[in-house]
């Protein structure tokens, strides 16, 4: 829990390459979703650059803080962290085990689709701790 909290930058930076490898492994994977009378189809390869991106910047703005030798809030950071890399990981990983649209749908597809859209409601909700741990770490005074 120590390693999380001093360095939570290197947590980021090292699943960058795990992302881009499991997005890469797959490239015609899709992730469907379907709002209404829309099906939105979004590429895996796609997916992975894009959360591998938010990890960067995510691990640049907890590195620079660091850097600047403030003192991040220990469970702000705890809970920012693991949600985010579950939440993420989840949304990457979920279209692995769905069906195709070759494939019978089975019933548990809309079950599916449910875990897909609450792990990334849930992973963009809890971004709002990222700003709020970042600005309280440089507006506290130096000990």
């Amino acid at each position: 829990m120590k390693k999380i909290t001093q360095a939570p930058h290197i947590i980021f930076w090292t699943l960058i390459p795990v992302i881009l490898l499991i997005g890469f492994l797959k490239p015609d994977k899709t992730l469907d979703i379907n709002i209404h009378d829309s099906y939105f189809l979004i590429a895996i390869m796609h997916l992975a650059v894009l959360i591998s991106i938010i990890f960067g910047i995510l691990g640049f703005g907890y590195w620079v803080v660091i850097r600047l030798n403030r003192r991040l809030v220990n469970w702000l950071t705890v809970i920012h962290l693991i949600i985010t890399v579950i939440g993420f990981c989840l949304i990457i990983l979920i279209p692995y085990f769905l069906p195709t649209a070759s494939q019978d749908i089975s019933p548990l597809y809309f079950d599916e689709q449910v875990t897909i859209t609450l792990s990334a409601l849930v992973a963009v909700c809890i971004q709002l701790l990222y700003p709020i741990n970042i600005i309280t770490a440089l507006v506290r005074i130096k000990n």
